[in-house]
């Protein structure tokens, strides 16, 4: 299953770093398969990846980071929701804001 993580503080991105996060660390999505088919047929990923130069991909990991970063991505994300309303994307959103609020990140464990 693929998931997608917030750190709610620094402390708790610095653990997931070396895998030894704390209960209450983390916000987290798990991704089934069908929503995550959903979430690549939107292009949402392809549009990430080649905005931010990221690798958010099958048997990856990836992180966007930094205020310039996930405000990006918030963008990409918004836009492509309100094309699709897929609802898995709104709750991307709903990450994508928790990480700019805690000034954490999104990982990307796919």
């Amino acid at each position: 299953m693929k998931t997608i993580s917030v750190p709610l503080r620094s402390e708790a991105m610095k653990r997931l770093d070396l895998d030894d996060c704390l209960l209450g660390d983390l916000e987290e999505l798990q991704l089934p398969e069908e929503q995550y088919a959903k979430l690549l047929q939107s292009g949402v990923l392809e549009k990430i990846n080649s905005s931010l130069g990221k690798l958010i991909d099958e048997y990856e990991d990836e992180s966007i980071q930094g205020n310039t970063d996930l405000t990006k991505s918030l963008d990409i994300f918004t836009s492509v929701y309100e094309h699709t309303k897929l609802e898995v994307l709104g709750k991307i959103i709903s990450l994508n804001k928790l990480a700019l609020k805690s000034k954490t990140g999104l990982f990307f464990y796919f």
